[in-house]
Parts: structure tokens; C-alpha cells; sequence
């Protein structure tokens, strides 16, 4: 199954669609339609080393915040904002099932959101998991305090878009569970 997002990056505007090949990391990124094949490997320094068939590039996080990421790629800074394209049938399920706007008036049923700003101490799950309601999904630090953010529905972990140090406002999306 693939995942697709909308990206912008130098002003410009992308349709990234990111498909799993198999269980050694493989991968088939779409860019707007053109296709390319990757092989990511985390490197014991943090970074990551991707190869695209041709040849490899470096990649290293400087800074992830919500849907803002900015990263070293071959030596240059680059800041990525992204959202994940959500199908229209999920979101006429949404609609349907009466949930409220959140803060930035698209709270997601099954999605755990911040209540204020902090940042992300621990990350208790992972895709795949199974959880049920009230079960600790994340540990928010916010004013000092640390916060158990929980599942508010019994259900599988579909999106994890934390880790630990991230910082997060109200209006995103950490964990979603379906």
C-alpha cells in the first residue's frame, strides 16, 4: 500500500507517493508521477545513507517540528513542509461521524492530538500496533509537567508522526488509529 503526501520544498509544490518494496527497505518514491527506486540505510551516526541506484546521497534530520522538517541533503539545508493525503472516502467518514474541528479545523477521528504545545518525551507505539482506548500512545513534557497522551478508541496504529524531541503544537496529528 502506498502512502502520499503533499510536499513543498524551495517554493514548489510536489506530489510524493512512498511505497514499501519489502522488508529490507526498499523503496519506490513517486515525485508527481516519475518514479524512483531507494534503498535507505540509518547510518550508527543518526544520518541516513541513500542509495538511488546510481549513486549515494547523505541525508541527515537537523530539525523536525510538526509538519516541518528541515534536513542536510549532500551537504545543503533544506526545509520540507508536508501533510499526508488523506483519501476522500476517510474524509466523508469524518465528515459523517460528526467530528469537530480541531485548532486547525481538521481533527481526524481515531488521531491523537496535543493538548497544548510541548514536546514529545517517549513514543509507546509503533504502525501496526494494536492499542485500546485509554492505553498511553506518547508522553507530552508541556510546562514543566509530563502528560500520557492516550488512544481514544480501540483500534491498529495506521500513523506515528513523532519521535522522541519532537515538538508539537494542538494542531497535529501524532498517532492515528484506525
Amino acid at each position: 500500500m502506498s502512502e502520499e503526501y503533499d510536499i513543498e520544498l524551495d517554493g514548489q509544490k510536489f506530489r510524493v507517493g512512498i511505497q514499501r518494496l519489502d522488508e529490507g527497505g526498499l523503496l519506490v518514491v513517486s515525485v508527481d508521477g516519475q518514479s524512483y527506486t531507494l534503498k535507505p540505510i540509518e547510518n550508527p551516526d543518526g544520518s541516513w545513507t541513500i542509495n538511488d541506484t546510481a549513486s549515494d546521497h547523505m541525508l541527515r534530520v537537523l530539525n523536525r517540528s510538526g509538519s516541518s522538517v528541515k534536513v542536510e541533503l549532500d551537504g545543503r539545508e533544506r526545509e520540507i513542509q508536508w501533510s499526508r493525503v488523506r483519501r476522500q472516502a476517510a474524509a466523508a467518514a469524518v465528515a459523517s461521524a460528526g467530528v469537530s474541528p480541531g485548532p486547525a479545523g481538521k481533527k481526524v477521528e481515531g488521531g491523537v492530538y496535543p493538548p497544548m504545545p510541548g514536546k514529545i518525551t517517549e513514543v509507546k507505539v509503533k504502525v501496526g500496533d494494536e492499542v485500546h482506548a485509554g492505553d498511553t500512545v506518547c508522553v507530552l513534557e508541556a510546562m514543566k509537567m509530563f502528560n500520557e497522551l492516550k488512544a481514544p478508541c480501540d483500534g491498529v496504529v495506521k500513523e506515528v508522526n513523532i519521535e522522541t524531541g519532537s515538538s508539537v503544537t494542538p494542531a497535529d496529528l501524532l498517532v492515528l488509529i484506525e
